[in-house]
Order: C-alpha cells, then sequence, then structure tokens
C-alpha cells in the first residue's frame, strides 16, 4: 500500500472527501446488493439486553412473555426485547412507575396493556409506526414521581418535556443517567450504543449516581471499585492520573475525553480530569486499537462531559473537609428562551486545600459551558468547552527504610515534605472548545462529527530524593523543572447504519479520524542540598541559580486512521463483531540543543473479532480476539527506525443480566502479549527492542441495585504476567513492577426507600491490594493491605447532607520503586473525611 504522506494538506482533503462522497451513495441509494435500506426501520431500544428484529405494530402473534414485577423502566425494556415492538416514551414519566409485571403469552398489544395497568398509563400508535407510552388524561401531573438523589422541586409540564425515541442508538447521554446505579449500556467499546451484556469485552461504566454516593473527587478515586484497573501505582498522587490496565501502564496514551484521545507524548504534560464535571466514566479493559489508533494495550478510559439539559436542573454545593478543603460547586441546566430548541450546561467549582504532605496544595478551578441547539428534528450540535486551573506539588517519595522497613532512627511520616520551601510548584492550566454534530438522513442512517481543539501548559520544578546515606538519615536529593505546552486538534467522522438482510440485522460503523499534537517541552536538571530525612525543619539550603537545561525539544505528531465495524446479530442470539482499523502515524521531532531532527513514519493494521451468544435468561458468554499497535520512537544501534510496538489479547468471558433488573455480573479471561517494547540495554547503555511480556487473568465484577435500597459493588482480579523477552537478564521470567497478583474491592449502600427514615443513606466498602514488587529483578516486595471507606447522607426536600470518609481506619499502604540502588516509598491516601451540603431546585 502507497505511504500517505500525513503532512500533504491535500492527502488529508483528498481523504474528507473519499469519507463525504461515500455518505451520499450510500444514503442517496436505498437499495444496496439486494438489501433495502428503505425497509421498515430496525427496531432496538438502547440499553436493553438485545436490539429487537423488525416487526410490524399491528403483530397479532402470540408471544411468551416472562416480565418480573418492578420498575415500569426495566419492564418496557424486556418488553422491548421479548416482542420486538419498539417504543417513545418520556424518560422523566417513566422514572418511578412500577408495573405488576407479566407472564404467559399474549400478543404485544395486550401484553404492553398489562403491563401498562394500574400505572396510570396508556399505549398510542403514532405516525411512524412506533408506539407511545403515554399519560392517562384523568391522571394528576403533579403525582410523577422522581428519583430520591434527583427531586426537583420545580417540575415542569409534563408535554414539554423531550419525548425520547428508544429505538435509536444515537451517541448521546440520556437525561436519566444520573439517577442509574448500574448502567445499561457504553458507547466505548464499540462506538455505538450496545448494551453491556452484549459488548464482547470487558467494560466498566462509572455512572454520575455512583460518582455523587462515593463523592469521588479524582479520577484515581474514580477507578478503586473497578476490576483490573490501577490507579494508585504510586501511591497517593495529586498531580495527574496514573493508569495500569491488566499490569500495562496507559497513562500517556490511554486516557480520552468524549471519545478523543488526550495524548501526553512523553509526560510533557500531565492530565488530571475534574469528576464534577462528568456524566459517565467509561473503563475499557483490553486493547482498544481497533477503533481508536495508536494505544496501549491494557485499556483506556473514556471520560464523558455532562451535556446540556431541557429538564431544568440547579445545583449549589459546599464542601468542607480536613487539610483545610474548603470548596464550592455548581450546576445549572436547562432551557434557553423558553425553548426546547436551545438548551445548556453550566458546570464549575472553585477550591483550595491543602494534602496530607506539608506545604503541597491541591488548589483548582472549573468552568465547563455546554450549549447544544437542535436545528431540525433530524440534526442537533452541541458545543462544548471547559478551562481547569491546578496549583498543586508533587508526591513525595521516601526512603523504605522508615516507611516500608525498620529504621533504627524511627518512622518517616506521610506528611514529611523533602523539597525546599517557596521553590515546590505544579501549576497547570488548560482549556478546550468543541462540538459534536449529529445528523439523521433517515431512520437507518446517520453520521456524527466530533471536533476539538485543546491547550495545555505545565509549569513545574521540584525537588526529589536521590539516594539514602549509610547514617540511614540523610536523602540525597536532586532538582528537576520541566515547562511544556501541548496544542492537538482531534476530528472523527463517524457514518452509523442500521439495517437487514433476511435474518440478519446489521449496525453498520464507518469512520475516518485525524489527529495533530504540537508539543514544546523544555525539563532542567542538577544537583540539590542534602537533608536530613528526620528533621521536619531540614529544608536544605535553598537552590541559587537554576538548573542548567538537558531536555529541549519541539515534536509534532500526527495520526489518520479509518475504520470499519459491523455487529451482525443472527435470529436475535448471536452476535458476530468483526471491525479493523488502518492507521498512519508520523513523529517529527526537533532537538533545540543538538539541532538535530528526527522524523519518522508507521503505519499499521489492527482488527478484533468477535462472538457472541443472548440466552432468554439474560446470560451471555462471549469470546474476542483483538490487537494493538504503538509507535516507538528512535533508532536502534543500526540507525534503522524502531518498529512499532504490537500485540494481540484472547478474551472469553460470561456476562449475566437477568431480565427486569438492574444488574450486571461478568466473569472474563484474557490472555494479552505485548511485543517490541524498548528497553536499554546493560552492556551497551544503548535503546533495544527486544522487549516482550505477557499478561493472562480473571477479572469478576458484579454491580448490583435493588428496589429495596441497596446498591452492591464486587469485583476481584488476578493476574499472572512475566517479563518474557528482554536485554536485562534479572528480569527475564520476573513480574511486571508496582502489579499486584491479586485485587479487588467490595462496596454497598442502602438508601430508605420509605417511611420516616426516607432518604437516609449509609454505605462503606474495602479494597484489597496484594504484594507488588518495586524493583525489575522482583527483589524488593511490598507488603498488600486493605483499606476501608464510608459514607453517610440524609437527602431532605431539594437539601443532601452527606459525609464520606476515606481509609476510615488511616491504614498504612504504600506503593514503592528502585531510583538506582535505592528503593522509595510513596503513601497512599491517608485518611480523609470530607463534609458536603447539596442543594437542588
Amino acid at each position: 500500500m502507497t505511504m500517505l504522506q500525513l503532512g500533504d494538506k491535500k492527502t488529508v482533503d483528498y481523504a474528507y472527501r473519499v469519507l463525504l462522497n461515500l455518505i451520499v451513495v450510500v444514503v442517496s441509494n436505498f437499495t444496496v446488493f439486494g438489501v433495502s435500506l428503505a425497509s421498515e426501520p430496525m427496531r432496538s431500544i438502547p440499553g436493553s439486553q438485545h436490539a429487537s428484529r423488525t416487526v410490524p405494530v399491528t403483530d397479532n402473534i402470540l408471544k411468551k412473555f416472562r416480565i418480573a414485577p418492578g420498575p415500569l423502566t426495566s419492564a418496557l425494556t424486556t418488553f422491548t426485547k421479548e416482542s420486538g415492538i419498539p417504543l417513545e416514551y418520556d424518560s422523566v414519566l417513566i422514572e418511578g412507575r412500577k408495573t405488576q409485571g407479566l407472564a404467559g403469552s399474549f400478543s404485544a398489544d395486550d401484553a404492553l396493556h398489562r403491563l401498562l395497568d394500574g400505572t396510570g398509563l396508556s399505549r398510542q400508535p403514532n405516525q411512524v409506526g412506533l408506539i407511545r407510552v403515554v399519560q392517562n388524561s384523568d391522571e394528576a401531573l403533579g403525582g410523577e414521581r422522581e428519583n430520591l438523589e434527583t427531586r426537583s422541586m420545580n417540575e415542569r409540564d409534563v408535554q414539554s418535556r423531550t419525548i425520547r425515541k428508544v429505538k435509536l442508538s444515537e451517541v448521546v447521554v440520556r437525561e436519566n443517567r444520573e439517577t442509574q446505579f448500574v448502567a445499561e449500556d457504553a458507547q466505548s467499546a464499540t462506538k455505538t450504543n450496545t448494551p453491556l451484556i452484549e459488548t464482547p469485552q470487558s467494560i466498566t461504566v462509572i455512572t454520575r449516581n455512583r460518582i455523587v454516593k462515593q463523592e469521588i473527587d479524582s479520577m484515581a478515586e474514580a477507578l478503586r471499585y473497578t476490576a483490573g484497573v490501577q490507579s494508585d501505582t504510586f501511591g497517593y498522587e495529586p498531580r495527574f492520573t496514573w493508569l495500569r490496565f491488566r499490569g500495562f501502564d496507559s497513562t500517556t496514551d490511554g486516557i480520552f475525553k468524549d471519545g478523543l484521545k488526550l495524548r501526553n507524548p512523553g509526560f510533557a504534560i500531565s492530565v488530571n480530569l475534574e469528576p464534577y464535571g462528568a456524566e459517565q466514566v467509561d473503563v475499557l479493559r483490553g486493547p482498544g486499537s481497533f477503533l481508536y489508533g495508536q494505544g496501549s494495550p491494557g485499556g483506556l478510559l473514556n471520560y464523558i462531559s455532562k451535556r446540556p439539559t431541557r429538564k431544568s436542573l440547579r445545583e449549589v454545593q459546599f464542601l468542607a473537609g480536613n487539610f483545610q478543603r474548603y470548596e464550592g460547586r455548581l450546576d445549572f441546566g436547562g432551557r434557553l428562551f423558553d425553548s426546547d430548541a436551545v438548551t445548556f450546561r453550566l458546570t464549575g467549582l472553585v477550591r483550595e486545600s491543602g494534602t496530607q504532605v506539608d506545604r503541597v496544595p491541591n488548589d483548582r478551578v472549573y468552568l465547563a459551558p455546554a450549549l447544544t441547539y437542535h436545528v431540525t428534528p433530524n440534526t442537533r450540535i452541541t458545543f462544548f468547552a471547559d478551562f481547569q486551573k491546578d496549583e498543586l506539588g508533587s508526591s513525595q517519595a521516601l526512603p523504605a527504610e522508615g516507611t516500608v522497613r525498620f529504621n533504627p532512627n524511627g518512622r518517616i511520616p506521610a506528611s514529611r515534605f523533602t523539597a525546599i520551601r517557596d521553590i515546590e510548584k505544579q501549576n497547570r492550566t488548560e482549556w478546550s472548545s468543541g462540538y459534536e454534530l449529529h445528523h439523521a438522513f433517515s431512520e437507518h442512517w446517520r453520521v456524527l462529527q466530533k471536533f476539538r481543539y485543546n491547550s495545555m501548559k505545565l509549569d513545574g520544578f521540584g525537588i526529589f530524593s536521590s539516594a539514602f546515606g549509610a547514617d540511614k538519615r540523610t536523602v540525597s536529593r536532586g532538582a528537576f523543572g520541566s515547562v511544556g505546552s501541548l496544542d492537538a486538534i482531534s476530528v472523527d467522522n463517524q457514518v452509523h447504519g442500521y439495517f437487514s438482510t433476511g435474518p440478519l440485522t446489521h449496525t453498520l460503523l464507518a469512520g475516518l479520524d485525524f489527529q495533530r499534537i504540537t508539543v514544546d517541552l523544555t525539563q532542567t536538571f542538577g544537583a540539590a542540598s542534602d537533608i536530613d530525612i528526620f528533621n521536619r525543619d531540614d529544608f536544605g539550603g535553598s537552590i541559587t541559580a537554576p538548573p542548567p537545561v538537558f531536555l529541549d525539544e519541539e515534536t509534532t505528531q500526527w495520526q489518520l486512521g479509518t475504520y470499519l465495524q459491523d455487529q451482525i446479530k443472527i435470529f436475535e442470539k448471536i452476535i458476530v463483531t468483526v471491525g479493523g482499523r488502518y492507521d498512519w502515524a508520523k513523529d517529527d521531532t526537533k532537538n533545540i540543543l543538538t539541532r538535530n531532527r528526527q522524523k519518522q513514519k508507521d503505519q499499521k493494521a489492527t482488527t478484533r473479532l468477535a462472538l457472541s451468544y443472548l440466552f432468554d435468561i439474560g446470560l451471555a458468554p462471549y469470546v474476542s480476539y483483538s490487537t494493538f499497535f504503538l509507535p516507538s520512537i528512535g533508532v536502534n544501534p543500526s540507525g534503522d527506525e524502531f518498529k512499532p510496538e504490537k500485540g494481540r489479547q484472547y478474551e472469553a468471558g460470561i456476562k449475566y443480566q437477568p431480565p427486569g433488573s438492574r444488574s450486571l455480573l461478568a466473569i472474563a479471561i484474557f490472555d494479552l502479549t505485548r511485543e517490541n517494547f524498548i528497553q536499554t540495554d546493560p552492556a551497551s547503555f544503548l535503546s533495544a527492542q527486544r522487549g516482550e511480556a505477557r499478561s493472562r487473568g480473571v477479572e469478576l465484577e458484579a454491580i448490583l441495585s435493588f428496589d429495596l435500597g441497596v446498591d452492591v459493588i464486587a469485583n476481584f482480579t488476578v493476574l499472572e504476567n512475566e517479563i518474557q523477552k528482554t536485554v536485562i537478564p534479572t528480569e527475564k521470567g520476573k513480574r511486571l513492577t508496582q502489579t499486584p497478583a491479586q485485587f479487588g474491592s467490595v462496596w454497598i449502600n442502602y438508601t430508605v426507600p420509605e417511611g420516616p427514615a426516607k432518604g437516609f443513606m449509609v454505605g462503606g466498602g474495602a479494597r484489597y491490594t496484594g504484594y507488588t514488587y518495586s524493583d525489575a529483578a522482583n527483589t524488593f516486595r511490598v507488603p498488600s493491605f486493605v483499606v476501608g471507606d464510608a459514607v453517610v447522607a440524609y437527602t431532605w426536600d431539594r437539601f443532601r447532607f452527606a459525609v464520606n470518609v476515606t481509609n476510615i481506619l488511616d491504614h498504612e499502604q504504600f506503593s514503592c520503586f528502585s531510583r538506582g540502588a535505592t528503593n522509595f516509598c510513596n503513601y497512599g491516601q491517608r485518611r480523609s473525611v470530607v463534609g458536603s451540603l447539596t442543594t437542588r431546585w
């Protein structure tokens, strides 16, 4: 294949014209290869267990139904799955209502009538072949029941709310998403709104409801109750989010926002997204290159921003906690100009806080406006923007002797500040703006374009510990500075098609994406004075001159990729997922110090193949195969460019979602191999590309939500990994560093649903992390630990009071690493107490 020149504007323009021409050809020719694309709409409901087949609304054939009594929302989802009849309804109107259930053989019309009996709702066919669920005319509008956590004091007229066509598989976050503890579907694994039970890969969705109940203040906290993921790889870290999936690091290339990558080449900047601005967080485990291009083999995190909503939303929140934390938040949304055509969202916060380390702040200003304009019934555009400014400090690495191991001089406290006063800083400013444009050509074909420009700047300088003296008191230190900026443009164009070929129903996705990143990075390094680690007032002498510059680079990276995926459902039972992608990547690095310039180009194909089977009882076993790639920048001793890292994963699993329930249980077994990663040869001190590592394991996860007010999260991960090929003899056959062989967690909360104590919630959890090794030779073992968390909350009228405690027993936990010949350790998060008062109206 001829190499695409990514720097050639004509080539990029040509690629876009090809995609647009493809769209025009498809939608203007309603019969392709004998398949009628203008036939009756495909019936599917986002969040249902199975997308339903094309069935006339007037179908009177008797069918077997088995729908459990309970929430009407779940019952309608099950009805659509079992009948094949699409529905449309106001999600807020349905919320909180219950049905008596259904069991036996009925016509679809009779079954729906029985389900709605006694709910105050009725069925009503509309002009486009759907059945609408509406409110009985004799029912008072004031009788609506809303979720306890999101109750509004100013309920609007039901007829003014948006009627949601649940047959459409739109890439949107639904308005009732924040009331869900257990998600029904996700986009990140397929770029389509595929029910989780039909997704042939391990994925966890952290919903807004879960973020609120656990009072999540960082992305690291958000991931602590998730299978297969480590977010505290190096202990407590206020600067950025560490990510490690299935033993492999994804910190610099595994963070996405609204489906577009936030890359961080060479740690030029740092990324630490604000959880309060998230509608949900999707955690995908395993390679994602077949849809997203170059990336880590372990997985990715997709942060989905809060979206404008037609429902009026006004929230103000105040928080206070230990370490002198004070924070104010706001979240406003609703219609503009009293029109459904324009809606908005405005989210923001201001925080001033210390941390468990003396003289290390954790201050933040965050503001995120969003606006949606419904241009026509088939076209809408949402504009996003955000601004974030952080004033932080570095985590403090302390000698292992005095933290994990015994030191005759005593114990080094977690609060020990090892840097120089008034010099330590990690100041980050970032902003972005973009849009998502949706347009539906018909019931079967639609397009989506995502665009974002983002800019980040980092001004950091710190003093770090480098060695420990023989007296077991004296710590040698170094000074390190990093000033970086990053500017990126990202575009993702998608075409979605839905059609049938005989017994097969197809969900087709075609796309073309492009990303351009420019990075300026200057780093300095020098020596700093020694300190007595046990004298808390010893900060060493000041630095009289800036350390010398050892790195000054300007880097530009491009990625252009095209992808195609088809999710084929056969007889409503078998799902075959076939996907592939081809990428062209380019890197241009200019060394300002040496005036050298290095250019590198790579191209690679990646794929995914998967097979699932859907049982009527809610059981869905699956198998999948996927590949990944990641460019490796540099040359070997012979002067040849490094090949991209590559690898593959085999995964098999079973998902279980009892019909009509709000629960999901999953187990996955995987075998993941990473090849061609670069190492430094200890014999020549030159870079060599001979590394290979393997990670195998089992992940179990259950997320349950019951009508009696109980929510449960439980997960456990077993990892077996090793370095299989290496230029460092001492690490061959050893485990990956900072990676436990076992870890897991359990969380349970209970909210009183009725009675005098209605609105009272109590909850808690425990997190277990097995032992790890700090060095590649596995000679220094870090002990395992268990940490507990708790929450008490009360919701009354429009107010919510809550107290959240992290590490309730203040248990010491450590993450360690080797630096030279010395092992250093970071404390994990110590006990944190946060009280909050929220009002919504």
